[in-house]
């Protein structure tokens, strides 16, 4: 997850239709501008080039969730019919072209840069590897845990506390990575 301060004012993000380097970008409600969530800057826009501060987030399942913090409350917004939104940058009164799919999983997995190292661990990988994974990355002892039916993995570092990382496609991931080093489960780290 991302913020971004202008002066003493926060930016307030929602996702954008459309993909830079096979990854989602999303725009700031206050300037219009867009963002790359894995190049983690403006990319266009009065903006462009501003970098973001990255804060440690998971993204899971609300089942996952709630089965790890079941006090939780949502707070929905209510877009000008009375119903929660999701994406708000399209024009009013249009519609998505097509309908929501799945989406395809095989080549999804996390990305984790620590001490200026970056690695991507693909889900499939994870599937077949005993996890929490222990091993150094930026010279830094981490562990990822992976957890299947929530369709999440995280970092932590030695202090158990969560690192920045972000669920990608492999191809996204390496399209802004390209010196990332790739988890394979069949070789020691």
């Amino acid at each position: 997850m991302y913020a971004r301060q202008v002066g003493d004012r926060e930016l307030t993000f929602d996702f954008a239709e459309g993909l830079l380097r096979d990854n989602l970008l999303f725009v700031d409600r206050e300037t219009g501008g867009l963002w790359s969530q894995l190049h983690g800057a403006a990319v266009s826009g009065p903006l462009e080039g501003s970098p973001l501060r990255i804060i440690p987030a998971l993204q899971t399942t609300w089942a996952f969730w709630r089965e790890q913090h079941p006090d939780t409350r949502v707070l929905m917004l209510a877009g000008k019919e009375g119903r929660p939104y999701l994406y708000r940058n399209r024009p009013p009164g249009t519609r998505p072209t097509r309908r929501p799919t799945q989406h395809d999983t095989s080549a999804l997995g996390l990305g984790l840069v620590v001490g200026g190292e970056a690695m991507f661990f693909p889900f499939r990988e994870l599937d077949s590897a005993p996890t929490p994974l222990q091993l150094e990355l930026g010279g830094r002892p981490v562990s990822v845990h992976y957890r299947p039916q929530a369709l999440t993995a995280w970092g932590e570092d030695a202090q158990g506390n969560l690192l920045p990382g972000v669920l990608a496609y492999e191809e996204g991931w390496k399209a802004f990575n390209p010196d990332s080093r790739i988890y394979r489960a069949r070789q020691r780290q």
